[in-house]
């Protein structure tokens, strides 16, 4: 996971679907009824959060390319949080096993005491569980690390969490999925490592001067911004290529 930005230009389909919709909602709700929520990703605003995140999912990093596994989630799910189902703030772009068959409804807090109640304006009280890559306060590598582990005798790269709330987004997105750990481990060994290869002979035989040239070239390949796996690249580059070489020659991550 990655920390994102968000474009200040919010759909003008949700600004005007918003009051109606809402509307609706409470209407439900006052009658007793359990309504569906639903439209908030409509008229290009789905399309705008997948564009918006390079095209990548905000949870796993990975790109998916077929739009029918494209969801709009909500940061705040949308059955506790109906309120904001059609707030700018409060979605994302996701992949569909991310939110679909991982992270679903669940938003744990630090206190469940302290959960909105509808029509409260977050955060409020809440300490969530859960990291909001759209957090200008979240810092990816004080949350998660990724390192080198064996898994069932295979060598596979799998996150950890440095924090209970790291602990806890890997756990509610399942970013330790076995389909995740093959790709992160094929990401490694096909994206990374050959990149790391070549700035290695660099530095072996290369002049003083080419060293830095080449880590810049290496970190521009690797964290590009349509590059999946964003944060595993960086904590690979951490081990792969020795603390010492990176002092030595002041590369910085």
């Amino acid at each position: 996971m990655i920390r994102l930005v968000r474009s200040p230009d919010e759909p003008e389909a949700l600004q005007r679907k918003r009051p109606e919709k809402l509307a609706a909602l409470r209407a439900a709700y006052a009658r007793g009824e359990q309504p569906k929520i639903s439209g908030y990703g409509d008229d290009g605003v789905k399309e705008a959060l997948f564009l918006g995140q390079d095209r990548k999912c905000a949870y796993c990093e990975r790109r998916e390319e077929s739009p029918k596994n494209r969801d709009a989630d909500h940061y705040r799910p949308k059955t506790r949080y109906w309120w904001l189902a059609w707030t700018w703030e409060n979605l994302l772009f996701a992949c569909d096993h991310c939110n679909r068959y991982e992270k679903k409804d669940q938003f744990p807090l630090v206190d469940e005491t302290r959960r909105l109640v509808p029509e409260d304006v977050p955060p409020g009280g809440e300490q969530p569980l859960l990291i909001d890559p759209y957090d200008p306060s979240f810092s990816p590598q004080r949350e998660i690390e990724f390192r080198p582990d064996d898994v069932q005798g295979q060598e596979r790269w799998k996150p950890y969490g440095l924090t209970p709330r790291g602990d806890e987004t890997i756990r509610i997105c399942g970013l330790d999925r076995h389909g995740l750990l093959t790709e992160y481990k094929l990401h490694v060994n096909r994206t990374v490592w050959p990149k790391v290869e070549r700035f290695l002979e660099i530095a072996e035989t290369g002049s003083p001067s080419e060293i830095p040239r080449a880590w810049v070239s290496l970190k521009l390949a690797l964290f590009n911004k349509y590059q999946p796996y964003q944060a595993l690249s960086r904590d690979a580059l951490k081990i792969l290529v020795r603390p010492e070489l990176r002092e030595r020659y002041k590369l910085a991550l």
